[in-house]
């Protein structure tokens, strides 16, 4: 599989950090507690990599904001300014900043969600100075939500292509988790009835994340992650 050395690293780097807490999502009874749990864990490991003024692109609630106390400036932009505190709302593809305005951009769960990925990842390209970064999370597998608005999942080569066509060079690409964990979560959708009670999705998520450290391949991840940087011209 081409580029498989670098997922499988990334998976690796994943669970790096045995002593890992939550701080934005912590009810691990909660049946997306795998997918997001993964999420969390990959936003931390990459939060140092944004720096200097940072835009928060459809946010709702700004649940990672705490990762990134160290930017210099923070700002928030949801197309619904009532989800959230934010500081104006706009769609992702239509960001009312000037050319070269922010130095990091972090998107988490929202490139599913827009008609045209291209050209959000062109806006971001806008927005930010030469070397900034943008910090992504999206799906590869997720049952459908916030309908109608659910138009996308994502593969690694997907992901791939809209970077790179957008002159976006790949710093990191992560998956979230490998077959054990894309199997637990599907099973939590799936057989909800056999887990109706907190403690046993509490244990069954434990488990499965636990199990999951020892997986080999990303070609079955629940979603993934993405650090590119805008090339200096």
């Amino acid at each position: 599989m081409r580029n498989a050395p670098i997922a499988k690293a990334g998976l690796r780097e994943l669970y790096t950090d045995r002593e890992f807490v939550p701080r934005a999502f912590t009810d691990r009874a909660d049946h997306a507690f795998i997918s997001i749990h993964l999420i969390e864990r990959s936003v931390a490991l990459l939060a140092a990599q944004l720096t200097g003024e940072l835009l928060d692109v459809g946010c709702g609630q700004q649940p990672y904001a705490t990762y990134f106390g160290h930017s210099s400036k923070h700002m928030a932009c949801d197309y619904d300014a009532a989800r959230g505190n934010v500081d104006f709302s706009c769609p992702a593809d239509a960001i009312p900043l000037p050319d070269e305005s922010v130095d990091s951009v972090l998107c988490t769960e929202v490139l599913e969600h827009v008609p045209d990925p291209m050209a959000v990842w062109n806006e971001f390209h806008r927005i930010l100075r030469p070397g900034g970064r943008v910090l992504l999370t999206t799906p590869q597998y997720w049952p459908p939500h916030e309908l109608p608005y659910d138009f996308y999942r994502y593969p690694e080569h997907g992901l791939r292509r809209l970077a790179s066509e957008s002159g976006f060079a790949l710093l990191a690409l992560i998956p979230r988790g490998g077959p054990i964990a894309f199997w637990g979560q599907v099973t939590l959708h799936v057989w909800q009835p056999l887990f109706r009670f907190a403690w046993t999705r509490i244990l069954w998520n434990r488990l499965i994340l636990a199990l999951d450290r020892f997986s080999n391949t990303p070609r079955m991840t629940v979603g993934w992650t993405v650090l590119a940087e805008k090339e200096r011209s």
